[in-house]
């Protein structure tokens, strides 16, 4: 497979309403000269009592390199125990199905952690994590992505952007994240216990690729500007190895 630069693209707020890409260079240089990712989905959910483990190691995952981008998907099977998971959505719980079935897997489990699509693993196995994390961080990405804009149009974003590279037989999603999270959970196996959680996906839009794409994220009522990310990436549609990402923020 032919590999190309991977660039993150993170834009300042202008004018309250339009966000566009003019001060990205100032803002996210850092990351600009990047050749590599490692991006983490966990799959957790409030109501199971194994999760919080892995729930307080995906930040600490996340510190490890520039060039980790992580997603808390909170599943809703567990719901049934006593504790309706406020973050949960029947779709991440099909996602991971979808996870399970690539991966070979008799069921599906929390706290699951799943790297570029490639690896998998009990969320809370730091070494295995961080072994996973090394080998994709040597990788290069396939698809270069680019926030071209945001605007803000009443209670959504709209999110331009542009790819570049083999997008084929590709998705793209976009995943409007709230940064942190807490929860005193008042019921079921967690039950007495303050949760903390990192980079929430709290609305989540996929589709087919195209060089130029524009996504409607809604805006959650209950989150601030300023405790949000937006955070696009690529995935093979055959394989679920995720591409390429770009990350967006607020600030």
């Amino acid at each position: 497979m032919k590999w190309i630069l991977l660039t993150f693209i993170s834009v300042a707020i202008t004018f309250g309403f339009v966000y566009k890409n003019k001060n990205a260079n100032k803002i996210s240089i850092h990351k600009e000269s990047s050749k590599s990712f490692a991006l983490l989905e966990l799959y957790t959910s409030e109501g199971c009592s194994s999760c919080p483990s892995a729930d307080r190691l995906l930040p600490q995952l996340a510190i490890l390199d520039s060039n980790i981008i992580t997603l808390s998907f909170h599943v809703d099977y567990w719901n049934h125990l006593g504790w309706t998971d406020p973050f949960s959505h029947a779709e991440f719980s099909d996602r991971q199905k979808e996870y399970a079935r690539q991966f070979g897997l008799e069921s599906i489990y929390t706290p699951q952690l799943i790297i570029n699509g490639e690896f998998e693993m009990v969320g809370s196995n730091r070494s295995t994590a961080e072994t996973d994390i090394k080998n994709v961080l040597a990788e290069k990405p396939a698809i270069d992505i680019k926030v071209d804009q945001v605007k803000k149009e009443n209670n959504k974003f709209s999110v331009s952007c542009t790819l570049t590279g083999n997008i084929d037989q590709t998705n793209v999603m976009a995943a409007l994240v709230q940064k942190h999270a807490e929860t005193k959970v008042k019921a079921g196996e967690n039950n007495g216990a303050k949760l903390s959680h990192t980079n929430v996906v709290r609305s989540f839009e996929q589709k087919s690729a195209q060089p130029e794409m524009i996504f409607k994220v809604d805006i959650p009522r209950d989150v601030t500007e300023d405790n949000m990310q937006i955070i696009v990436y690529t995935q093979a549609k055959k394989n679920l190895r995720v591409t390429g990402v770009a990350v967006w923020d607020s600030k």
